[in-house]
């Protein structure tokens, strides 16, 4: 080789060698400045501490982004001075340096951004700030942890415009629910519950598988239900399952329930010195001596038989566990739960309510346009009840003198004062009752996203309730003691079971035109149909008391045994119109038409139109300057007619009930056959309602304010009863003539704010309702017996009727110039009560000179909860109770010697009327037929029930994440927590003022119990 080419070569080789040379040295630069770390890290939730799976992870300024896997896990490549930003649908964005780390967890916090909440509506759902009507929610955390048996008991006070009041808080009992006011006479005030889409009941559902429930309101909101929304409705949602890996939920609760308002009773000697003076000024001679007086010290309080029959305390626990997960396009949520609640009668352990839930939710995306969502339910609860009915019970234990024992000293049950029965002989040995339930319900539904904006969803579910009683009620020998009225036995079968089928199918459409225009349509028909069957059949003289089986009875009590069946049905067509401009002005339009079976056929439609309109102003120009104080502003409006088809089946025929043993001919017995008389014009009970509403955000949307005003006036209400002439021959049918208003206002106030590291919460409500019968159909009527009613035109449905007090008599003057009172053969004694002369002519007569007294309706009811987080540490309290309501009592509860009885005598009889007690709260001690002046029906008997009540307290704690996850757990959580622990009332002892029930009003009920209970929750 030449030396010239040599030396090109050379050449050659050294300037690649320097490219090449340079080019590493670029590399090698670069690389310093862009080294790429690999960094992994897990996406948790701050507050269940339980991981986040599909959160964004992306380097800032970049479009390299991940998102976390099914355990919550992400892995990233950026440079060393990368920022990562983590952002999830419903969490806060937040953001960390990489600063060289190679693992770098992120903790996120829930948003507050109430307005984006999705809140379930009639098939449908819609965002909050884009809803128009009175509508309220309550999330899954009311439900949860909480020592209840129903989720009506833990729904109470938590909702402005929903009263809840128990009717008794005996096992397996249901609570008294209506929304805004009672709209009817006398047909169903109870509101239509719809859980998942099929109608149900609260009673029945498991609470820890609630995961919202939503409360329409007003007509606008309701309308879409049309006929079965007079008494609005409550729609729950289930818990659903989540695409992610299986996760499991153990929740336990074992507490101790106690009686609380239990009446105080005067001790055995004030007792026996009040026989005495009651008997005095009755005429009588006295019944106990000195000595006797003395006797009765050394036994203190005596024998209180109504604390014998009731336990110190009872226990209830419950269990429920909860499954779920799933894939991109399945998801399913298995729950079962079991609760067990002892009653606190003595006599038998078995007494109480035991009950099982199972739950099933399944999602399937089956195709990219076709969803399907199946359900299914099992509820099963049996209450082991005493045979005897509770009113009995409680009355004759009441009534009881403390000076007699309950047994005597060889244990035999006594029959002192002249008792044909002892109660806790009853509890012991008188027998059960079993009450099985079993309830059913499944349902399909499907949705096919025919095109972009066009979805069709089809669903059926269906419900099937089968309620099965059993009693044997053994006779009772109270021996060595004579008589006792407990020597019939008997046995008692009833079986009642209710299919209820629902098929709903709706087309909804969804168009945005350009940038300002909203519309989303909505068309549906539906149709549902309920078949109901029951019979009974007793029997009476089981021999032995043993084997208690209808074959065994010596004979059938035919008054006792019947069957009967029925069945309805309804069909349905609805819409619904949305319009949005630019997000600002919202309208609402809905329709339905409803045909059903209870009317004849040329009253069987009924159509059913709402409106409603929002203003959303602090989206206007003119109100951002305000944006970082005011958040939001909504003011909102709504009319709308709603029906209520639940007035009774076939009251526009004539039916015919057959009577066994109903005539006598020649001495024997005959069956007879009864017709009923039929109005064929009887159509719809209609609400029609306006609202105004208010809702607000401030400072973020962290304090929240809603306000509602709203009248409802019920029309065509029917009315029974009505004068009809002599010479028709019978009754008058019910017709659609009364009316009755219902106006009130509503407020709910939340307000979320930290100071430090504690997260603080306030919710509040009040809300007030006035019921008016703005038409009686031109009848008055007046009803009961202890307590009198009355229905006027211008008063509340079923108003307190009765004489009004005007002191005590002080002195023989004062009742010679007082107005004549004969209620009894003597007239009215100093220490008597004195009577308001309503019409002037000086004789007090109860049909003269009675008055309206008020009312029983509660009013301003409220609700307020507390809650706060540290670290580990949570702590909450709620109290609920009623500004001002009254109630009538009477009976034995409050009156001394109820019906010429020994007893009782109540420790605030003590505090009665003497010539030297004359600023006495009580009148003068009588018995028998000198008590009549006292014991006439006035507002002497009707008390102050206002109250508040502690209805819950919580403290929990979370055991640090990094202690639990060392043994395979997530989350793990113990707490302790009490329910109805404090009550503030005026109402005297042995009443509870929540309570609202016939029996009530005498104190012939079940009190209300205080629960202390433990709990824990786990999640895998």
């Amino acid at each position: 080789m030449r030396k010239h080419e040599k030396s090109r070569l050379f050449s050659r080789i050294e300037k690649r060698t320097g490219l090449k040379l340079a080019i590493l040295i670029a590399l090698i630069f670069n690389t310093g400045m862009y080294a790429q770390t690999t960094i992994t890290g897990v996406i948790s939730d701050s507050t269940t501490s339980e991981t986040i799976i599909g959160a964004t992870v992306a380097v800032k300024g970049t479009t390299n982004a991940v998102v976390s896997d099914l355990n919550g896990v992400y892995t990233i490549k950026a440079p060393d001075d990368a920022i990562l930003v983590v952002s999830f649908i419903g969490y806060g964005t937040q953001e960390q340096q990489v600063n060289g780390r190679n693992t770098i967890d992120f903790v996120l916090k829930e948003e507050i951004n109430s307005l984006q909440e999705v809140v379930i509506v009639g098939y449908a759902t819609q965002k909050r700030n884009s809803i128009t009507s009175a509508i309220s929610t309550v999330d899954s955390d009311v439900f949860e942890n909480r020592p209840v048996t129903s989720a009506a008991q833990a729904l109470q006070g938590t909702t402005p415009g929903l009263v809840i009041q128990q009717g008794s808080n005996e096992p397996g009992q249901g609570s008294v629910i209506n929304i805004r006011g009672i709209g009817t006479f006398q047909s169903n005030t109870y509101p239509l519950v719809l859980i998942d889409g099929l109608i149900g009941s609260i009673d029945n559902i498991n609470p820890n598988d609630i995961e919202t429930v939503s409360v329409l309101k007003d007509a606008s909101s309701t309308a879409i239900y049309g006929s079965r929304a007079a008494n609005g409705v409550i729609l729950i949602t289930t818990k659903k399952g989540k695409a992610g890996k299986t996760s499991i939920s153990y929740d336990y609760l074992y507490g101790f329930q106690e009686a609380t308002n239990m009446p105080k009773y005067a001790q055995a000697w004030e007792y026996a010195e009040l026989r005495n003076e009651a008997l005095v000024n009755s005429g009588l001679p006295a019944r106990y001596s000195p000595q006797e007086i003395n006797e009765f010290r050394a036994l203190g309080k005596g024998t209180i038989w109504l604390e014998e029959i009731y336990r110190k305390s009872a226990p209830q626990e419950s269990h429920n566990i909860a499954v779920q997960g799933g894939g991109d396009r399945t998801t399913y949520h298995l729950s079962v739960g079991h609760l067990n609640q002892r009653s606190l009668f003595e006599g038998n352990d078995a007494y109480g309510l035991k009950r099982n839930n199972a739950r099933l939710n399944i999602s399937s995306k089956l195709f990219d346009n076709l969803n399907i969502v199946a359900t299914g339910f099992y509820n099963g609860s049996t209450v082991n009840e005493h045979a005897y009915w509770t009113n009995w019970l409680i009355e004759q234990a009441t009534r009881m003198p403390v000076i007699y024992n309950i047994r005597d000293e060889e244990g035999n049950f006594t029959l002192p004062s002249g008792s044909n029965s002892n109660a806790l002989a009853r509890l012991t040995n008188g027998g059960m009752r079993t009450y099985e339930v079993d309830n059913f319900s499944g349902s399909l539904s499907a949705e096919w996203s025919i095109v972009k904006d066009l979805k069709l969803k089809g669903f059926f579910g269906a419900n099937v309730s089968d309620n099965n009683t059993h009693e044997f009620r053994k006779s009772i020998d109270y021996a060595p003691y004579l008589g006792g009225g407990d020597l019939e036995s008997s046995v008692m079968d009833r079986f009642d079971k209710t299919v209820l089928l629902n098929s709903t199918v709706t087309l909804n459409y969804t168009k945005n035109i350009g940038e300002n225009h909203s519309f989303i349509g909505l068309l549906g028909v539906s149709q549902e149909s309920s078949e109901r069957r029951w019979f009974q059949a007793r029997k009476i003289g089981i021999p032995g008391n043993e084997f208690g089986v209808l074959s065994n009875g010596t004979y059938t009590d035919e008054s006792n045994t019947y069957g009967s069946a029925e069945e309805w049905s309804i069909q349905s067509y609805f819409g619904r119109l949305n319009y949005s401009y630019k997000d600002k002005y919202l309208f609402e339009g809905n329709l339905r038409a409803d045909g059903s079976s209870r009317f004849a056929s040329d009253n069987r439609w009924g159509i059913f139109p709402s409106f409603s309109a929002g203003w959303r102003i602090s989206q206007e120009n003119f109100m951002q300057a305000t944006a970082g104080f005011l958040s939001n502003l909504k003011l909102r409006a709504s009319w709308g007619q709603v029906g209520n088809q639940d007035i009774g089946l076939y009251q526009y025929l004539s039916t015919i009930t057959v009577n066994t043993q109903a005539y006598s001919f020649n001495d024997n017995l005959a069956n007879g056959a009864y017709f009923s008389v039929a109005n064929r014009d009887i159509s719809w009970e209609t609400s029609e309602t306006l609202d105004f509403g208010i809702d607000a955000g401030f400072f973020n949307n962290r304090l929240n304010f809603t306000f509602d005003v709203y009248s409802k006036d019920s029309k065509n209400v029917l009315v029974s009863n009505l004068p009809v002439p002599g010479i028709y021959g019978a009754g008058s049918p019910v017709q659609n003539v009364g009316s009755i208003n219902n106006s009130g206002y509503e407020i709910a106030v939340n307000y979320r704010f930290d100071t430090g590291k504690v997260n603080h919460s306030i919710t509040a409500n009040l809300a007030d309702n006035v019921n008016e019968v703005t038409d009686d159909g031109g009848r008055t009527l007046i009803g009961g017996t202890d307590v009198v009613t009355i229905l006027r035109e211008g008063f509340p449905i079923n108003s307190y009727y009765g004489l009004m007090t005007d002191g005590i008599y002080q002195n023989a003057e004062e009742v010679a110039n007082g107005p004549q009172q004969n209620f009894n053969a003597a007239g009215a004694k100093p220490g008597d009560l004195r009577y308001v002369d309503r019409n002037g002519d000086g004789v007090i007569r109860e049909e003269d000179d009675r008055f309206i007294l008020g009312n029983p309706f509660p009013r301003y009811n409220y609700g307020f909860t507390y809650s706060a987080q540290w670290k580990g540490l949570d702590f909450s309290f709620f109290i609920q109770g009623v500004g001002k309501r009254s109630m009538w009592i009477r009976g034995e509860g409050v009156e001394a010697f109820h019906n010429n009885n020994e007893g009782p005598v109540m420790d605030y009889h003590i505090d009665r009327w003497t010539p030297a007690n004359p600023d006495a709260s009580y009148p003068r001690l009588t018995v028998g037929a000198e008590s009549a002046n006292n014991a006439a029906r006035s507002d002497f008997w009707i008390q102050n029930a206002a109250y508040a009540r502690l209805k819950n307290l919580q403290l929990g704690f979370t055991i640090p994440k990094e202690i639990t996850q060392q043994i395979g757990i997530n989350r793990l959580r113990a707490y302790i927590t009490g329910q109805n622990l404090l009550t503030l009332t005026k109402l005297k002892a042995g009443y509870d003022p929540e309570i609202n029930s016939g029996d009530a009003s005498n104190g012939r009920v079940y009190p209300v119990t205080k629960v202390w209970a433990v709990g824990l929750n786990v999640n895998f």
